[in-house]
């Protein structure tokens, strides 16, 4: 593969515990760069990863790259959804296979270097596009926030389809590290990894740090290696007071989560070791700038990261409108600036409950519910009563065997950390909550079922 000037050698990769040599890893990238552009992937003709194989993902990226081409990120059928010049799968061994197809490719505006797929956690799911320039800034901005050098050592078990683990490859590039991309999130394959590699940061999403807190307290030597890496990044999802703590108390060491959503970079603002104050989100990153907005205390955000815009995924043209008339994102999501220039996020704006004229943030509750014993998570939605607000409603994902009496905890640790009006006044406990592919709780589903159990009551 060609490289652009000044642009660094191909940095240091394993997949799945095997080295990938920097020789092959290029003569792949190279091979991909020409099958794309053979299949007519340019600037404006998108190529589409339709796999989460990490030498696959790498590998398109890299190429994607050299052809200028942009690529098109997540979603569970991204061919089938915007139309790409080229499908990129992987092979039994893990290598990328490039396709063309028969369709006319969608035209996408030519500045358009890759497009992320919003989680639809409250909503329908969004095509974000996104600049070179974007990404580039991201990469070095999250770099220099977290320390990040060549040196370092970036244990990486979440799919690079998605913005969060996106965000780190960008990383990887930007600096030269050493990256460690796992298919997936395997506990005792993670935990080799801590033991044998000399990981310095490690990237999760909060069910995969509840599940590590919860080994790190039956095993001493989980504790151990968990404390091992300077960075322990946590995204996806908020990061509620009762994960930190419990992670903390289990291992002695600190969760580093962040703020980011797509539409953004995805990073905003980061916790970085030495420079960490729970409770927050910790500062915008360099050349980010936040401000909280109208009555509902809305986050705004002016970036070298932001978007270029929603992507039509038919007409190719980019919807703007989440964008204030001076060129702000507005986030969707409530928050607050501490003295010290540190940023709390609240919620969603569309998911704050209005309870008696109040309002409330799920996580206040969701953290409440979570002290129950028996409780391995938690979501929390309103269902709207005409003019009277949100009715609460909890649904625990708990792997007791007797229901009734999770529900029976779960009042009880309601009734003894939140006031009257907000707690919960139904309670459904299942095996598993419902998430979307990026793992955050799918309450646009938890929402249509309590609408539809309060329909069927009234019946």
């Amino acid at each position: 593969m060609t490289r652009r000037p000044g642009t660094p050698p191909l940095p240091r990769l394993t997949v799945d515990g095997a080295h990938v040599p920097p020789s092959h890893l290029a003569r792949l990238a190279t091979r991909t760069a020409r099958e794309l552009a053979a299949t007519g992937a340019r600037p404006g003709r998108a190529a589409a990863l339709a796999c989460d194989h990490p030498l696959t993902a790498v590998v398109t990226a890299l190429a994607a790259d050299a052809v200028g081409a942009p690529l098109l990120l997540d979603g569970p059928a991204p061919a089938r959804r915007i139309a790409p010049a080229a499908v990129v799968r992987t092979s039994t061994s893990g290598e990328p296979v490039v396709t063309g197809t028969r369709a006319r490719p969608l035209d996408l505006p030519e500045e358009t270097a890759a497009v992320f797929w919003t989680s639809g956690s409250s909503g329908d799911p969004k095509a974000v596009a996104v600049s070179a320039a974007a990404l580039a800034h991201q990469g070095l901005a999250t770099a220099a926030r977290m320390g990040v050098t060549a040196g370092d050592r970036l244990l990486l078990p979440l799919p690079l389809r998605h913005a969060y683990g996106h965000s780190v490859l960008r990383v990887w590039r930007s600096t030269g590290a050493q990256l460690y991309a796992e298919s997936g999130f395997h506990l005792r394959g993670l935990l080799s990894r801590l033991a044998t590699e000399g990981i310095t940061s490690l990237d999760g999403v909060p069910t995969m740090y509840r599940m590590l807190a919860a080994e790190a307290v039956r095993d001493p030597e989980t504790a151990r290696l968990l404390a091992g890496p300077r960075i322990r990044g946590c995204g996806g999802d908020v990061l509620t007071p009762a994960l930190y703590g419990d992670f903390l108390t289990a291992t002695g060491a600190p969760l580093h989560d962040g703020y980011g959503l797509s539409e953004a970079g995805p990073n905003v603002a980061l916790n970085a070791p030495g420079d960490l104050c729970p409770g927050t989100v910790g500062r915008p990153l360099d050349g980010v700038r936040a401000r909280v907005t109208g009555p509902a205390r809305e986050i705004e955000i002016d970036s070298p990261s932001l978007m270029l815009g929603y992507l039509d995924p038919v007409r190719g043209t980019l919807d703007r409108t989440a964008f204030t008339p001076d060129g702000w994102l507005r986030t969707g999501d409530t928050g607050a600036l501490t003295a010290d220039g540190r940023l709390t996020v609240g919620g969603r704006v569309k998911e704050v409950l209005v309870v008696h004229g109040e309002t409330v943030a799920p996580a206040l509750v969701e953290d409440a519910v979570r002290t129950a014993a028996g409780v391995a998570d938690a979501a929390v939605v309103g269902v709207r009563q005409g003019d009277r607000g949100d009715t609460v409603w909890a649904f625990v994902e708990s792997p007791d065997g007797d229901p009734a009496a999770v529900a029976g905890r779960v009042t009880a640790a309601c009734r003894h950390r939140l006031p009257p009006h907000v707690r919960p006044r139904t309670v459904r406990v299942m095996t598993a909550l419902p998430r979307t592919s990026t793992g955050k709780h799918d309450r646009v589903r938890l929402r249509a079922w309590a609408a539809a159990d309060r329909l069927a009551a009234a019946a």
